[in-house]
């Protein structure tokens, strides 16, 4: 080595280690403030993000509130019109009697005649002529068949801002009869405010996607008038269906957090806001105490650093102040909550204790009277001191900071884990004087630890697909089973949002039903469809829930897919069993009388015809009495294969039970098309069967109900088409009779 280097190292190495105490006390000053930094930074980021969770879960069940409001008067509407147009009734009495309509309710209920004039209402009204209104106007114009919910309006019988909601009223020819007319003040809507928690200044919002305000509510004040805020919103939500923004407010100056959705069903928008200082002033009044702690500890450490760089430097001039200013140090070191210890490397004495604080005592169980002038053999055992030795040797070969893991077993508290980290203390001649060691308990840490490790391996090894993501649901991880069940890598996933990832919910409205019952409720479980990869379709059992903080922040979502799909397929053959009839593979009674029910509501929606026929076997019986009931089930399968030859493909043929069939023709062209496939089937049936040998005769019976003269229900059709079938029955069989219409009346010969 260079002699004059090494000189100039030994004269200047002492006077920087003493700088070097001031330095260490400005890195962790500056360490602290950067952590204190950060740690507002990331409670500002997560305060906003729970505020951007919290405004849109209000939107959506603003939305749900708003949807259930305006079609819960829609179905009000529809019955009312139904009276009318069915019943001609005008008077609402029997339905608020009946506590159809509530009488008190915001709502008012009117019926508008077809000149604009009020003929009928749920409360007590002066004359009211609305002709000049818009919605009155449109209405006449052109049936829409859809609930109209006007811009709001002053009341002509009230006086105050109302919103009209109306449907148009037909005669029986369809020229308009008037209106149904559902008057509400902005109240109706906002009364979702008073289940929400938006704080005094928070609002909630309904506009129309022409931009006009219909309903606005702003702390416990609800109101109609236009903040101007109308068109941002509307170009917004066409830009996007839903989403958060924040922006000030023209009415009253207050820069509010608003989320807004656009209903998919009407022309509207909603919002929930809150208004930024209310949201925010949690976190001003933990930051105030945070920063207020840190100046304290900010002040603690310097006047420490302080006194320690003082002392320091004093020590160096004033030897004979060395007692004096160590028994203070060691006061200080005794307030500190690491575990201090001090050995002497030097002297008569090398290894001995000479400081071991207050803290180490806590920590390790041993007072300080105990160790201090004794070496580490006599305090830890020689077999456990061999480790402590080994390292001081290896220090003194190479004086550089040490860090490791000491297990102890610990009387009274159990087995502890400390994290130990060792430096060398130099004295004047450059050389180690002194190894300091300090202990910090780290066992909390090491469970955590290990609590993390296990969770890891069962979350890599369960069967079942488990996707988790943060508080602002984008996925963190994914576990193996998931990308074996779907398709989809962990790469593919993480950081997406999970209603944006490729493994998205494709049930839009009930995903957001089951959103708003996790965010509520905190778990939601049910069935799930969803498309793997390849495109396969997949039938999953979803249990999803929600991890929060002490303070209910929530940390994470835990989604859990089991694959159901065996289930589903084993649910749908029980299906196919309880739906069609074993023997001959046509619907079962159940689900013919389903399907006829399914055709009347057609039929009655196109205003077409349709027909029922209902099927006898002549002769059955003694098929089954004198060849057995094989050749009996035979004869039925053959049957059912001609009647499927006799009908169209969309008509319905089922086997009632026994010997019976029927069969649903649906847009039946009366009755010429029934007379031909009454011949059709007649003639089919009459033909022999050969059967396992036997040739079988046989016949059919046929009744034929008609839609609507016959009956308008399936129950009324079924029992008008048995009464046909037995009119044929007497009339020699072989043949189809119309019910109770004598002119239509075919015999074939046999």
């Amino acid at each position: 080595m260079n002699p004059r280097r090494h000189r100039r190292f030994s004269l200047t190495r002492h006077k920087q280690s003493l700088w070097a105490i001031p330095a260490f006390g400005l890195l962790l000053l500056a360490g602290m403030w950067t952590a204190a930094i950060k740690q507002l930074a990331a409670d500002e980021s997560g305060l906003l993000a729970r505020i951007t969770q919290d405004t849109h879960a209000y939107a959506s069940a603003f939305e749900q509130y708003t949807r259930h409001a305006i079609d819960e008067a829609d179905r009000l509407s529809l019955l009312v019109k139904f009276e009318y147009e069915h019943h001609g009734a005008g008077d609402l009495s029997p339905l608020i009697r009946a506590g159809v309509i509530d009488g008190q309710s915001i709502v008012l209920v009117s019926i508008i005649d077809a000149d604009g004039e009020l003929i009928a209402s749920s409360q007590p009204l002066r004359p009211v002529h609305v002709a000049d209104r818009d919605y009155f106007k449109a209405h006449k114009a052109r049936d829409t068949g859809l609930l109209d919910i006007s811009k709001p309006v002053i009341g002509r019988a009230s006086g105050r801002p109302v919103i009209q909601l109306s449907r148009r009223m037909n005669k029986p020819d369809g020229s308009f009869a008037g209106l149904v007319l559902l008057t509400v003040t902005p109240d109706y809507f906002m009364q979702f405010y008073s289940q929400s928690d938006l704080g005094r200044q928070g609002s909630l919002g309904l506009v129309g996607m022409d931009g006009i305000p219909r309903a606005r509510r702003v702390g416990n004040e609800s109101t109609t008038a236009d903040d101007g805020s109308g068109p941002d919103l509307v170009a917004r939500a066409e830009a996007s269906g839903d989403g958060v923004f924040e922006a000030t407010s023209f009415a009253d100056g207050i820069s509010r957090f608003v989320a807004y959705r656009r209903m998919p069903d009407y022309p509207f928008i909603v919002t929930a806001a809150k208004a930024r200082d209310e949201a925010l002033d949690p976190l001003r009044q933990s930051s105030v105490q945070y920063l207020v702690v840190r100046w304290i500890a900010t002040a603690v450490i310097v006047i420490f650093f302080s006194i320690v760089t003082v002392l320091a430097f004093r020590l160096q001039r004033h030897r004979g102040d060395l007692k004096r200013e160590r028994q203070f140090l060691e006061s200080i070191l005794n307030n500190l909550p690491s575990g201090i210890a001090v050995r002497r490397m030097r002297g008569a004495e090398v290894g001995e204790y000479v400081l071991w604080n207050e803290a180490r005592e806590a920590m390790y169980g041993v007072a300080a009277n105990g160790v201090l002038g004794h070496t580490v053999e006599e305090v830890l055992g020689s077999e456990r001191a061999a480790s402590v030795i080994e390292l001081d040797r290896q220090m003194i070969a190479s004086p550089m900071v040490q860090e490791n893991t000491d297990i102890r077993q610990i009387e009274g508290r159990g087995v502890r884990a400390f994290n130990v980290v060792r430096a060398p203390v130099f004295g004047a001649d450059d050389k180690i004087e002194y190894i300091m060691s300090s202990a910090t308990d780290v066992t909390v840490e090491r469970k955590r630890n290990d609590e993390l490790r296990l969770a890891s391996r069962v979350f890599e090894t369960t069967a079942d697909g488990i996707v988790v993501s943060d508080g602002k649901d984008r996925v963190i991880m994914v576990n193996t089973a998931f990308s074996k069940l779907t398709g989809f890598s962990a790469a593919e996933m993480m950081g997406q949002r999970v209603d944006e990832s490729p493994f998205r919910a494709i049930d839009s409205d009930a995903y957001a039903v089951r959103m708003q019952q996790l965010l509520r409720d905190g778990c939601v479980t049910g069935e799930v469809p969803r498309v793997a990869k390849d495109g396969t379709p997949l039938s999953l059992w979803i249990t999803a829930t929600l991890v929060q903080d002490a303070d209910g922040k929530i940390v994470n979502y835990v989604r859990v897919f089991s694959d159901i799909s065996l289930l589903k397929t084993t649910q749908h053959k029980l299906e196919q069993l309880a739906s069609f009839d074993t023997l001959t593979g046509l619907p079962n009674r159940r689900l013919l009388q389903d399907r006829l029910g399914q055709a009347l509501l057609r039929a009655e929606r196109s205003g077409t015809s349709m027909a029922l026929m209902f099927i006898d076997l002549d002769g059955f019986k003694e098929v089954n009495d004198t060849l057995g009931h094989d050749i009996g089930d035979l004869l039925l399968r053959e049957v059912a294969g001609r009647l499927q030859k006799c009908v169209r493909a969309t008509d319905t043929i089922g086997r009632f039970g026994g010997d019976e069939f029927a069969i649903v023709l649906e847009e039946a062209s009366m009755p010429h098309h029934l007379v031909a496939v009454g011949e059709r089937i007649v003639a089919a049936l009459a033909e022999p069967f050969w059967l396992d040998g036997h040739l079988v005769h046989t016949s059919a019976s046929i009744g034929i109900a008609l839609y609507p003269p016959d009956g308008t229900d399936p129950m009324t059709l079924l029992k008008n088409a048995d009464v046909a079938m037995y009119k044929a029955k007497r009339a020699g069989r072989n043949r189809f009779e119309f019910f109770d219409d004598a002119n239509l009346e075919f015999e074939l010969a046999s």
